[in-house]
Formats: structure tokens, C-alpha cells, sequence
């Protein structure tokens, strides 16, 4: 027989185990909507010292539920039962970034900074709270599949941290990924999980925790006493995940430089710039050289979409096609002009004298076709256009007479691969709205569609300008059959939808991957 919780939350299933409870997948049948439940469990502790932990778990955990950030687990309820707290959470589809590591072994630079930036983060919005973690490591970082990183068991891990140094003086769980002040008894502060989130980065570069030894007691020892091997796979993430490994917590890497040096990683592109001397053996110190990258738009974070954030509809002055830059030159060869972008490839353009897209679909009258090598893509567009690369990210934005609209095409590759568009659309949705990056948001729709026998989603919506103009936005995304993921992106004012959208219909049936 089924067990219900709080006669409310019916238990499914156990989805994952630990020493400090079960997760179970139930179903809310007041809402009629799945969750997990953290079944909390202390055992080795007397009765008044479990009441006391149960009150202060639950405390925390109600204090958790009040973080409102995209990647941190919602609490949706917290309940007692049976001399224990059960905690009601938000069931992510996902995979622990643990199981990815032990599936695919160590990730990629870029993605694993991508990842740390995430969790960052959401461990900044936490502390700025008040509310601590305790318990950051790869099993607690969700990887989930609408592409969101997600950070759980807040405000549960911190009491199970706490908990763990039980009467016998045992500890419960690994101490692969505890800061040595916790293991010394000291009391956690941010700084502890900043620690925790240096380990996690070097075991997603490297395939293991960076004290991991045979036993449980040498690992403690490791973290107490030595200093971690430097790792070698970690490239631009090196000064980060050393600096966040000091065991002073006094000198650990504060977290605005940690996230500004997580950003930069994820870039992929580099230059040189000094990381502050550290102590050596002996008492002496020298400054150190390592590669990082040179900049990251923040907005590159919101992967294939991120072309969301930037200036709209001549919000830098007037409606016309060149209202946020000059135009670029023509270019030599006297087709489209190219765009021009330091250190990115110049998309090409050239005329069709068929008139016909290079997809076989007969081109709109006075149309041509353009190709961009850059993003492997050809499409049509009308004449006057002018196409301008996107300096800091893999898009170009089309403007021209006849209309204050633009088209954006993006094929950012995703730090976070994902499958299904509709779930990307609507993770990116949660993320923006939790931002507050668009004023006057409203959704019209995320459908999805078939595009060339693609798979595909389209997210339309209106939102306000920073000038206060309402605009109205339709965003297809998909991905090609080799993987790589496209945006078409088509705004205009609000006002003109109905008189511009035949521009978006021509853009994407004349458009096609190279």
C-alpha cells in the first residue's frame, strides 16, 4: 500500500539514498503535480538531540524556501511526521553532475567553469540571505534536462553537515568535499562553501576530488593537512579552483573574483594576467603567470537565446536600421556589406542571380541570398539589408529598410547540452523571469513545431525597452541533425507585428544549415 505524507503527498517511489535520509518522487494530490520528498533521518543521536535537529532542520529548510533563484531547488513545503521532517521539493529531471563525471570522466574547461559559474551564483544569492549551504559537491549539483544547473539540498544540507560529528564522533558522509574549519569543528561560513565549490570544479576537471584517498580517515587527514595536487587538466580554471583550495578561509578567493574568473573560463578565450604571490615552502613567495580568457558577455550564460538581451529596436537613439551602430562597409567582391568584428570570421554575402535561397526556395522579390561561413547558414534577405556579427558571441543581427524589426540568428553551442527545445525555451523563461531581465514580460506562447524535419520550439512573447517601447518578439529554436543548435530571432515593434511577420515567415523558409 501507498504511503501518504502529511495526507497530502503520495510516496511513489525511493529515488536516491543517502546517510542522512531517502528522496522519494510522490505526487502532490492537492495540486495533482509530482514532487521529491527529503525523508530526513538521524540516527546515533538521543531523543532530545533529534528534536532539537529536527526543529532546526526544519527552520532551515523554511528559510531555503524563501531563496528565489533559478538555480537553486525550490522548497515548496516542510512538514513533520513521524519524529521526522520531510521536506517537499521541486522534482528536477536531471543527472548529478557526479554521474556525469563517473559516465563521461572529467568535463571540459568551458563547460565545467559554466557549471561553476552557475552554482556561484546561486551560493552568492544564498549567503547574501544569510542562508549557508554546508554541503556543496558533485552529488548535489543537478544537471538538469532542460539545461539549467541547479544547486539541492539547501537548507537541508547545512543541518546534515552539522549533524554529522554525532556523540561517538563519527562523521556522516564523505569529507572528500568539507572544508578543513568544518572538520575541525569550527562553525561554517560562506567561505566553507566557497571550499566546497573549489573541490567540486577540480573533480569536474580532473575526474576526482582533490584529497580523495583509500580511506575515509586518510581523506580527512588529507584535507587537515596537505595541500592539494595541482590540477592538470584545469587550464583556465586552475587560478580559480587553487584559489578557492586555501585553507585559510581568511585567504580563500573572494567570491566576485571567483565569478568573475569563472565567467572569463567559460569564453575559451585566453590571455595572460598574474595571480596574486602565494605562500611557499620556506616562507617565500612568487608571482605566478597562468592563461585566462579575456572577457564573457554575461548574457552568454542564457546559451542559444542569449541574443534576448541585447539592445532593441534603436533604443540608442531613433527607429531606423542604423540606430544602434553604423553600418559596416561594403565589401570588395560588390555583393551585401560584411560585417566586421575583431578576431571573429566576417559572415559573407552574395548575390543570387536566380533569386532562389540556396535551400531551392524562390526568394521574395527583390531578395537575395546570404551565406555566413562563420555560422554555416544561408538565407535570404531583402534588399538594403546590412548584416553586423555579434563581437562577443556566435550571432549575427540583419537590419535594413522598411521595417524598425531585425532578425538574429545565434548558434551559440550550449554550455549545457540539451534535446528537447520546448524544455529549453521554458528553462531559459524561469531563468530570465527569476533575473528580472525583461521588463514588461508577458509570454504569448512556447510551442513546438516541426522545422525541416527538425524538431523545434517557438517562444513568443512582448516585453518593454529600456525606452518603454513594447516590442513583440517570436524565438525558433532546434537543433540540426549533427547537433548543432540555431535561434531565429525575430522582433519589431508591437504596434507592426501583424503588418512585419511576413519578414520572419520569409527568413525562416528561405533559411538552411550549411
Amino acid at each position: 500500500m501507498e504511503r501518504q505524507v502529511s495526507n497530502r503527498y503520495r510516496l511513489l517511489e525511493p529515488i536516491g539514498e543517502g546517510g542522512m535520509g531517502v528522496v522519494w518522487r510522490a505526487y502532490d494530490e492537492l495540486l495533482d503535480r509530482t514532487v521529491a520528498i527529503k525523508e530526513v533521518r538521524y540516527t546515533g543521536v538521543g531523543e532530545a538531540k533529534r528534536a532539537e535537529l529536527n526543529g532546526r532542520t526544519i527552520r532551515e529548510a523554511r528559510a531555503a524556501g524563501r531563496l528565489d533563484h533559478p538555480s537553486v531547488v525550490v522548497i515548496h513545503d516542510v512538514v513533520e511526521e513521524d519524529g521526522r521532517p520531510w521536506i517537499v521539493m521541486q522534482l528536477v529531471r536531471s543527472r548529478s553532475l557526479a554521474q556525469v563525471i563517473r559516465e563521461r570522466g572529467p568535463l571540459p574547461v568551458a563547460q565545467a567553469a559554466a557549471i561553476g559559474a552557475r552554482v556561484l551564483d546561486a551560493l552568492r544569492a544564498a549567503h547574501a540571505t544569510g542562508v549557508l549551504h554546508r554541503d556543496v559537491k558533485p552529488e548535489n549539483v543537478l544537471l538538469a534536462d532542460d539545461g539549467r544547473v541547479v544547486l539541492t539540498d539547501f537548507g537541508i544540507a547545512s543541518l546534515e553537515a552539522e549533524a554529522g560529528l554525532t556523540a561517538t564522533g563519527g562523521l556522516v558522509g564523505t569529507p572528500a568535499y568539507m572544508p578543513p574549519e568544518r572538520l575541525n569543528g569550527e562553525p561554517a561560513r560562506p567561505e566553507s562553501d566557497l571550499w566546497a565549490l573549489g573541490a567540486t570544479l577540480y573533480a569536474a576537471v580532473e575526474g576526482r576530488a582533490p584529497f580523495s584517498r583509500d580511506s575515509w580517515a586518510a581523506t580527512v587527514a588529507a584535507v587537515l593537512r596537505d595541500e592539494p595536487e595541482p590540477p592538470v587538466r584545469a587550464g583556465a580554471l586552475q587560478p580559480v579552483i587553487m584559489g578557492l583550495l586555501r585553507r585559510d578561509p581568511a585567504a580563500r578567493m573572494p567570491a566576485d573574483e571567483a565569478a568573475h574568473l569563472l565567467h572569463l573560463a567559460a569564453s575559451g578565450q585566453h590571455s595572460t594576467v598574474p595571480v596574486p604571490p602565494q605562500p611557499r615552502p620556506g616562507g617565500r613567495s612568487r608571482a605566478r603567470w597562468v592563461a585566462v580568457p579575456l572577457a564573457l558577455a554575461a548574457a552568454a550564460a542564457l546559451v542559444t537565446g542569449g541574443v534576448l538581451l541585447a539592445p532593441s529596436l534603436g533604443d540608442a537613439g531613433g527607429d531606423g536600421p542604423g540606430a544602434t551602430g553604423a553600418n559596416p562597409p561594403a565589401s570588395s567582391h560588390g555583393g551585401a556589406p560584411t560585417a566586421t568584428a575583431t578576431g571573429a570570421a566576417s559572415p559573407t554575402a552574395s548575390a543570387s542571380p536566380t533569386r532562389t535561397s540556396q535551400t531551392g526556395q524562390a526568394l521574395p522579390a527583390g531578395w537575395r541570398s546570404f551565406t555566413s561561413a562563420a555560422g554555416r547558414f544561408t538565407v535570404g534577405l531583402p534588399g538594403g539589408w546590412v548584416a553586423e556579427k555579434t563581437a562577443d558571441r556566435d550571432s549575427i543581427s540583419f537590419k535594413g529598410p522598411g521595417t524598425p524589426g531585425r532578425l538574429m540568428v545565434e548558434w551559440t553551442v550550449p554550455d549545457i547540452p540539451w534535446d528537447d527545445p520546448l524544455q529549453h525555451w521554458l528553462g531559459l523563461e524561469r531563468e530570465i523571469k527569476a533575473k528580472g531581465e525583461f521588463s514588461g514580460y508577458t509570454r504569448l506562447g512556447i510551442r513546438s513545431t516541426g522545422y525541416r524535419g527538425m524538431r523545434a520550439a517557438d517562444w513568443e512573447f512582448t516585453r518593454r525597452t529600456p525606452a518603454g517601447r513594447l516590442i513583440h518578439v517570436v524565438n525558433r529554436g532546434f537543433h540540426t541533425a549533427d547537433g548543432r543548435p540555431y535561434a531565429l530571432y525575430w522582433e519589431t515593434l508591437d504596434a507592426r507585428w501583424d503588418q512585419d511577420k511576413h519578414y520572419f515567415e520569409s527568413f525562416a523558409r528561405t533559411f538552411r544549415p550549411l
